[in-house]
C-alpha cells in the first residue's frame, strides 16, 4: 500500500523534472560530440606528427647516444637511445629541428615534410659546448668561461699516436706551459710549469686532481747520487720518474688545465702552480660495449751527437791522452785495432739498441638508466734504446656510477697499478759510474767488450760502460692505489630550483721500492776502501681528502644562481726509509751483510683544512660573473690555525648572445676577465731548526744543526688578473682566444745565509722578495673544409711568458743547481728574470749577464684530415723559439776529444802550435756553454682506416661496431740549432723550479713508430 500527500507528490515531480533535463542535455551533447569529434580529431592529427631519425658521428659513422633533439623555440625534446635513434612528437607549427651534444657543433635541420630526418654531426675542435670545472662541485659552459682554461680531449691524448705517460702525451697541446724532460729514459720524468715558475725553492710543479683525488705526483730520490755509487753529489739529478706515469692515458676522458691563480683559486693553498684536473670514462646507458685496442711499435734514437775517430796526428796533437799515456802506446793501439778490424761506434752499442713498444688496452662499458659502469684492464710494455732497461705498467680500473633512488647519485672509481721501471746509470757521475757520462772519453780503438764474461778495465775513464749497462741495477717498482667515493642528495629538485649536498673522499696510496746495486768486481768500485755497493729505498706515501659541498641552483626568470660552499680536509703522509751497505760480500747484493751499513728514514705529516664559498650569476647566457672566497689553515705554517684567505671573481660577456647583435657572420663575441689568489705551501719541517744525529764514545746523541727554522713561516701566495677575448666566426668554424695575464708571486720563500756571528750558516723558510709573470696565450681553430667526403682542420697554439723580480730584501742570491760561473748560474737579482743565465767574467764584482733559460715563444700547429669518411691522416708540429740551455755535455766530448767536429777550424799559432775548434771550446768562457736550445719537432704524425659496421659484411659486422688500423709516430723529426747535447728538451735538473736547464749527460730522447689495431663491439 502506498500512501500519498501533497508534499510527497511535489518533491515526485521535482525529481522527474531534473531527470527529464539530465537526458535532455546529454542528446544534446553527445551528438554535438558526435558532429564535432571528427573535425577535432583532424585538427589534433594537423597539430602533432611523428618524426624519427638516427644521429651519427660524422667521423666514424657510430650512433651516438645522448644526443638532446629540441624542436626549436619551445621545450619540446627527447634524447637519443644507444644506438642514436630517436622518435619525437612535434607540433605542426614546427619548422626546425636542433641537435646538440657535448663536444659535437650543434647543428639545425629545417623538418620541412619530413617525418625521417639522419644527422651526422661533426665533432667541435673549440668546444665551446663543453662544461668545464667552475667549483669543487659545480661546471659552466666553456663558451660562458672567464678564464682561458686548456682542455685535451681523449681523442687529443691517444687518439693519434702512443705516448708512455700522461704528462708526455700533453706535449704540445697545452698553451702556457714549459714541459721539461728530466731524461729521456723509458717511463717519463717529466716537469710542467704553468705560466712561468711559482717559486724559487718549493716544487713549481701543478696540482693533479684525478677524479676529485688530490692526487701525489712526488719523484723520489733513489740515491743515485751518493758517493757509493755515482758521487753526482745532491739529489734530483738522477732522472727520477714521477708519478703520473702510474696513469693509464687510455683511461682518461678528459683532461682540463687551470693554469694561473684566477681559475685555480677556489683549490686555495696547494694551486700557485696551477691545477690539472684529470677526469676519467664513465659508463653511459644503453648496450654494452667492449674496446680492445692493440699498439706494437719500436723506439730508436731520436739524434745522435756521432764522434769523431782517431789519427795518428791527432794522438800527437791531443794534450790529455788517457789509456796508455804516452804518443806511441796510443799510436800503436790505434794501428793494432785498425789492423784487427776493432774500430767500434760506442754510441751505437750504447744507445742504438732498438727497443720494443707494446699497450694493450681492453674496456667493458654500458649500463641501465638506474647503473652504469666502466671497467678496464691494461698493460703497457715499453723497451729502451739502451739494452736492459724499460718501463712496464699494468693497471686495472673500474667505474661504477649509480642512481639509488631519484634524488639519490653514488659513483665510485678504483684504479690499482703496478708499475717497474729499469732506468740505469746515466747523467753525472763523478766516477764515471754512468754510461753516458763515460763515453765522451771513449776511442773508438778501446776494446771494451768482455771475454769470458769478464770486463776488461777502461783505461780512458773511471768505468767501463758496458759494464755499467749489463751487471748494474737501478730499478724502482711501484704499487699504486687510488679511490673516490662522490654522493649526490637532492634535497629539492624541480624545473627552477635544486639544492644538493655533494660528499667526494678520496686515497691515494703508492709503495714505492727502489733497488741500487754495483757489483763490488766493478771497476770504479774496487777504487774504493768497502768495493760492492747496495741500496734498497722503501717510500710509501698515503694523501687522502674529503669534500662536503652543499650546492643550491634557482633559476629567476633570464638569470640563472647557483650558489656553493662547504668545506675541504687534506692530508699527506710520507714515509721513506733505505737501507745501504757498502764493502758487499762478493756475489751477494744484501746490504744487511755489507761491512758498512747506513740506515735511514724520514717521516712527514701534514694536514690542510679550508672552507670556500662561490655564487655564480649567469644572465640569459649573455653575461656570466662569479665570486668566491677559499680559507686554509695548514699544519705546514709557523701558526697552524690561522687561516689564509684566497678571494676570486670573475666576468664573461657575450656580446653576440645580446638580442642587438645582428653581425650574423660573428658567432661569438666575448669579453672576459678574472682575478684570483692562490698559495703556495711551506716546506715540511721549515718552522723548526732541525737536530741531527751524533756519536760521541759509541753513544748515539743529538746536536743542533746549523740550519735553524723560520718562526714565522707562512706560504707563498699569487696574485693574478687576466683578461680576454674569444671570437667566433661563420657558426664557429672559425675561432680565436686571446689572453693576457699578469701573476705576481710574493713572499718568496728561500734558505737564506746568514752571518757566522749568529752561530748558524742559514735559515730556512725565509720569505726574501717577490716576482712577476706576465705573458699572452693565442688559440686559433679552423675548420677549413667540412664537406661530406672531406674535411680539414687546423689548431694553432701561441704562448710566451715573461718573469722578473720585482722586490729583494736581501742582496742577490745564486739560486738553483749549477757547476760554478763558468758554465752559468742562476741568480735572483732585482728587475731581472730569476731563469736568466749568469756567469763569467766578473765585471765590476757581478757576473755577466747572458740568455734566458725561458723560450721567446712557442707555438703548434695541429692538424686533421678526414678523407672520404673513413682515412684519417694527422700531424702535430712544435716550435719553440729561444730558451738557451746550459750544456754540459759537449764539455765532456771536447774533453775527451771525440766531438764529431774536434778537429774543425784549425788554428796554427806563431810558434806552430795547431788550436782545433774543440779545443777552444774546451778552454772558452761562459758565452760557449750558453747555447740557443730552439727547436722545430713533429711531435705526432698517424694515419688511420676505419672499417664501419656496413663495410664489415654480414658475418663480422654482427658482433663488431668498427675497426680501425693506423700507423703513427712520435718525436719523429727534429730541427735545431742545438749542438751541446741529443736534446734540448732534455735537461738533468728539469724538476727544480730554476736552473733547470742544465744538460750533462742525459739519457738521449727516442723516436717512437707504432702499428695500431683497434675493435669495438
Amino acid at each position: 500500500m502506498i500512501f500519498f500527500n501533497s508534499n510527497n507528490k511535489s518533491y515526485l515531480g521535482s525529481q522527474f523534472n531534473l531527470t527529464k533535463h539530465f537526458f535532455t542535455h546529454m542528446r544534446k551533447i553527445l551528438l554535438t560530440a558526435a558532429l564535432v569529434a571528427p573535425a577535432l580529431l583532424q585538427q589534433a592529427a594537423a597539430q602533432d606528427r611523428q618524426i624519427s631519425g638516427r644521429v651519427t658521428d660524422r667521423e666514424t659513422g657510430q650512433g651516438l647516444p645522448g644526443v638532446t633533439v629540441l624542436v626549436k623555440g619551445t621545450t619540446i625534446g627527447v634524447s637519443t637511445n644507444s644506438d642514436g635513434s630517436y622518435t619525437l612528437s612535434a607540433p605542426a607549427s614546427a619548422s626546425t629541428l636542433t641537435f646538440s651534444s657535448i663536444g659535437f657543433l650543434p647543428i639545425e635541420r629545417p623538418i620541412g615534410t619530413s617525418s625521417s630526418i639522419d644527422i651526422g654531426l661533426v665533432t667541435d675542435s673549440k668546444q665551446l659546448g663543453e662544461v668545464v670545472v667552475s667549483g669543487l662541485a659545480s661546471n659552466v659552459k666553456r663558451s660562458n668561461l672567464a678564464n682561458n682554461v686548456a682542455s685535451i680531449s681523449a681523442k687529443e691524448l691517444v687518439g693519434n699516436t702512443r705516448a708512455a705517460t700522461v704528462d708526455q702525451a700533453m706535449y704540445g697541446k697545452l698553451s702556457g706551459a714549459v714541459i721539461t724532460q728530466n731524461s729521456g729514459a723509458p717511463g717519463g720524468g717529466l716537469s710542467v710549469q704553468l705560466r712561468g715558475p711559482s717559486s724559487i725553492s718549493n716544487s713549481t710543479e701543478p696540482l693533479y686532481i684525478i677524479d676529485g683525488v688530490y692526487a701525489n705526483n712526488s719523484s723520489y730520490d733513489s740515491g743515485r747520487g751518493s758517493n757509493a755509487f755515482t758521487a753526482a753529489g745532491g739529489n734530483r739529478q738522477d732522472g727520477s720518474t714521477n708519478r703520473m706515469s702510474d696513469i693509464n692515458p687510455d683511461d682518461i676522458e678528459s683532461i682540463e688545465v687551470l693554469k694561473g691563480s684566477s681559475a685555480a683559486a677556489i683549490y686555495g693553498t696547494r694551486a700557485n702552480n696551477g691545477v690539472i684536473i684529470i677526469t676519467t670514462k664513465r659508463g653511459k646507458s644503453g648496450r654494452t660495449q667492449v674496446g680492445f685496442r692493440q699498439d706494437v711499435g719500436v723506439a730508436t734514437i731520436l739524434r745522435r751527437l756521432g764522434q769523431e775517430d782517431w789519427t795518428e796526428s791527432k794522438i800527437r796533437n791531443f794534450g790529455r791522452l788517457r789509456g796508455t799515456g804516452t804518443v806511441a802506446g796510443e799510436i800503436a793501439r790505434l794501428n793494432a785495432a785498425q789492423a784487427a778490424g776493432q774500430i767500434y761506434d760506442y754510441e751505437d752499442e750504447i744507445f742504438g739498441n732498438v727497443g720494443f713498444l707494446s699497450n694493450t688496452n681492453l674496456n667493458v662499458s654500458g649500463g641501465s638508466d638506474k647503473i652504469r659502469y666502466y671497467i678496464s684492464g691494461s698493460n703497457a710494455d715499453e723497451g729502451s734504446i739502451v739494452k736492459n732497461l724499460g718501463f712496464r705498467r699494468s693497471s686495472i680500473r673500474a667505474n661504477l656510477n649509480a642512481d639509488i633512488t631519484k634524488n639519490l647519485e653514488i659513483g665510485t672509481q678504483t684504479n690499482y697499478t703496478n708499475a717497474s721501471n729499469q732506468r740505469g746509470f746515466t747523467n753525472n757521475a763523478n766516477n764515471d759510474a754512468s754510461v753516458s757520462y763515460a763515453l765522451p772519453y771513449l776511442p773508438s780503438y778501446a776494446n771494451l767488450f768482455p771475454v769470458n764474461g769478464v770486463y776488461p778495465d777502461n783505461e780512458y775513464g773511471g768505468e767501463n760502460p758496458l759494464a755499467i749497462r749489463d751487471r748494474a741495477v737501478n730499478d724502482e717498482k711501484t704499487n699504486r692505489f687510488i679511490q673516490t667515493g662522490t654522493l649526490n642528495y637532492y634535497f629539492l629538485r624541480n624545473d627552477r630550483t635544486s639544492l644538493r649536498l655533494n660528499v667526494q673522499g678520496g686515497v691515494d696510496y703508492t709503495l714505492t721500492e727502489q733497488e741500487l746495486y754495483l757489483p763490488d768486481d766493478l771497476q770504479s768500485q774496487r777504487a774504493n776502501a768497502n768495493p760492492g755497493a747496495s741500496r734498497y729505498s722503501k717510500n710509501r706515501q698515503l694523501n687522502t681528502n674529503l669534500n662536503t659541498i652543499l650546492v643550491l641552483n634557482h633559476q629567476i626568470g633570464k638569470i640563472g644562481l647557483t650558489s656553493q660552499g662547504g668545506f675541504v680536509r687534506l692530508t699527506q703522509n710520507f714515509d721513506g726509509s733505505y737501507t745501504q751497505g757498502e764493502g758487499l760480500i762478493p756475489g751477494t747484493r744484501n746490504p744487511a751483510l755489507a761491512k758498512i751499513q747506513t740506515l735511514g728514514q724520514s717521516f712527514t705529516r701534514n694536514t690542510d683544512v679550508g672552507a670556500y664559498f662561490q655564487q655564480e650569476a649567469n644572465f640569459d647566457d649573455k653575461v656570466v660573473a662569479t665570486v668566491g672566497i677559499r680559507a686554509d689553515k695548514s699544519t705546514l705554517n709557523s701558526e697552524e690555525n690561522k687561516l689564509y684567505y684566497f678571494p676570486k671573481a670573475s666576468l664573461a660577456v657575450n656580446i653576440a648572445n645580446f638580442d642587438f647583435w645582428t653581425v650574423d657572420p660573428i658567432s661569438q663575441f666575448k669579453i672576459r676577465a678574472a682575478y684570483g689568489e692562490t698559495g703556495g705551501p711551506a716546506g715540511f719541517g721549515d718552522y723548526f731548526s732541525r737536530l741531527l744525529s751524533v756519536s760521541v764514545d759509541n753513544r748515539l746523541g743529538l746536536r743542533n744543526s746549523t740550519l735553524i727554522g723560520y718562526d714565522k713561516v707562512a706560504p707563498e701566495r699569487a696574485t693574478e688578473l687576466e683578461g680576454g677575448i674569444d671570437l667566433g666566426f661563420l657558426e664557429n668554424r672559425l675561432t680565436l682566444e686571446a689572453t693576457a695575464y699578469r701573476k705576481n708571486v710574493k713572499g718568496l720563500i728561500l734558505t737564506f745565509p746568514l752571518a757566522p756571528s749568529t752561530g748558524a750558516t742559514s735559515v730556512t723558510g725565509f720569505p726574501i722578495g717577490d716576482m712577476v709573470n706576465k705573458g699572452i696565450e693565442l688559440g686559433l681553430a679552423v675548420t677549413a673544409v667540412d664537406q661530406p667526403n672531406f674535411r680539414y682542420t687546423n689548431r694553432t697554439q701561441f704562448w710566451f711568458n715573461r718573469t722578473e723580480v720585482t722586490k729583494l730584501d736581501v742582496g742577490t742570491q745564486i739560486v738553483g743547481p749549477g757547476f760554478g760561473n763558468s758554465f752559468g748560474r742562476n741568480q735572483l737579482k732585482l728587475n731581472e728574470s730569476p731563469t736568466r743565465w749568469f756567469g763569467a767574467p766578473l765585471v765590476n764584482g757581478e757576473l755577466t749577464p747572458y740568455e734566458e733559460s725561458q723560450p721567446k715563444y712557442q707555438m703548434t700547429f695541429a692538424n686533421n684530415f678526414t678523407i672520404l669518411k673513413n682515412i684519417d691522416f694527422s700531424f702535430l708540429i712544435h716550435v719553440k723559439e729561444g730558451g738557451y740551455n746550459s750544456t754540459l755535455t759537449q764539455l765532456l766530448y771536447d774533453e775527451g776529444g771525440t766531438t764529431k767536429d774536434y778537429s774543425n777550424a784549425p788554428e796554427t799559432a806563431a810558434d806552430g802550435t795547431v788550436t782545433t775548434l774543440g779545443e777552444r771550446r774546451y778552454n772558452q768562457g761562459t758565452e760557449g756553454f750558453i747555447q740557443d736550445a730552439s727547436y722545430m719537432k713533429l711531435r705526432e704524425v698517424s694515419l688511420y682506416y676505419t672499417f664501419k659496421k656496413e663495410a664489415l659484411g654480414g658475418t663480422l659486422g654482427r658482433a663488431v661496431e668498427r675497426v680501425k688500423i693506423g700507423v703513427s709516430g712520435n718525436n719523429l723529426l727534429l730541427i735545431t740549432p742545438y749542438k751541446g747535447g741529443y736534446d734540448p728538451e732534455v735537461s738533468t735538473f728539469g724538476s727544480r723550479p730554476v736552473g733547470g736547464n742544465i744538460d750533462l749527460a742525459a739519457f738521449p730522447s727516442s723516436r717512437r713508430m707504432f702499428f695500431h689495431l683497434a675493435v669495438d663491439f
